[in-house]
C-alpha cells in the first residue's frame, strides 16, 4: 500500500539536494555554451583541419547516450591526467572530484547540442536583411548586432530551453559516479524504508516543478527577445 506519510516525510529530504541538480545543470550549460560558440565559429568559418575534427566530435557526442559519455570521462580523465603527469605537467589524477567529472561530461554533451541549435537559429535568419543593411551604409558589425543577433537569440531560445530541461532530467544518472542529487537521495531513502514508489513520486514532483519554473523563465525570455526584435526593426 502507498504510504503517504512516508512520502511526505521523505519529500523535504529529497528537495534538500535539488540545488545540486540545478547547480550541475546550470554550470554544465554555461561551460557548454561557451564551447559551443567556439564550435560554431570553427564550423561556420570552415577553418581547415579544425572543422572536420570538430564536426566528428559533435557527431560522436550527439550519437551516443550521456551515460556512456559520463563513463568515458569518468574512467578516461584520470588516465589523461596520468599521461600528462608523465609528460612533465603538474597534474594530480588522484581524488578527482565526482562533480568535476560530471560537469566535464555534461559540458561536452551540452556543447555539441547547443552548437547545432545556434547554427540552426543562425541559418533561420534571413541574411538578405543583413546584406540590405550593409548596402545602404550600415557597418557590418552594427548590422550583425542590430539585425542578425537579436533574431538569432529569439529563434535560439526555444531549442535552448528544451536542451536545458533535458540536461536537468539527464542529471538523474550522476548517482552512478557518487553524486547525491535528487534521484540518488530518492534511491538512498527508498532502500532504507523499502518504499520505492513513495520516494520516486517525490522525485517526479520535484523534477516537474523545477522544469516548469525554468520553462516559464525561458518562455518569458523568448517573449522579451521577440519584442526587442520587433521594436528594433521598427527603429531601423
Amino acid at each position: 500500500m502507498f504510504d503517504s506519510n512516508f512520502a511526505l516525510g521523505s519529500f523535504p529530504k529529497i528537495l534538500a539536494v535539488a540545488p545540486t541538480t540545478i547547480y550541475l545543470a546550470i554550470v554544465a550549460t554555461v561551460i557548454g555554451f561557451l564551447i559551443a560558440v567556439l564550435i560554431v565559429i570553427v564550423r561556420e568559418r570552415q577553418i581547415k583541419i579544425l572543422n572536420p575534427i570538430v564536426a566528428t566530435l559533435v557527431s560522436f557526442i550527439r550519437g551516443t547516450p550521456i551515460i556512456v559519455q559520463m563513463y568515458v570521462v569518468y574512467y578516461g580523465l584520470p588516465q589523461l591526467l596520468v599521461a600528462l603527469k608523465g609528460m612533465g605537467f603538474n597534474t594530480d589524477p588522484n581524488g578527482l572530484p565526482a562533480m568535476v567529472i560530471a560537469i566535464s561530461a555534461y559540458s561536452l554533451n551540452a556543447s555539441a547540442n547547443i552548437s547545432e541549435s545556434i547554427r540552426s537559429a543562425y541559418h533561420s535568419v534571413d541574411h538578405r536583411q543583413y546584406e540590405a543593411a550593409v548596402t545602404v551604409g550600415m557597418k557590418p558589425s552594427r548590422a550583425m548586432t542590430r539585425i542578425v543577433i537579436p533574431q538569432l537569440i529569439a529563434n535560439f531560445i526555444p531549442n535552448f530551453s528544451n536542451l536545458f530541461l533535458d540536461l536537468i532530467k539527464d542529471t538523474a544518472i550522476v548517482y552512478n559516479i557518487g553524486i547525491v542529487e535528487i534521484m540518488a537521495e530518492a534511491n538512498i531513502i527508498s532502500s532504507i524504508g523499502f518504499k520505492y514508489i513513495e520516494t520516486y513520486l517525490d522525485a517526479l514532483v520535484i523534477y516537474i516543478v523545477i522544469c516548469w519554473i525554468f520553462a516559464k523563465l525561458f518562455q518569458i525570455g523568448e517573449i522579451i527577445a521577440r519584442n526587442h526584435v520587433f521594436h528594433t526593426q521598427k527603429t531601423i
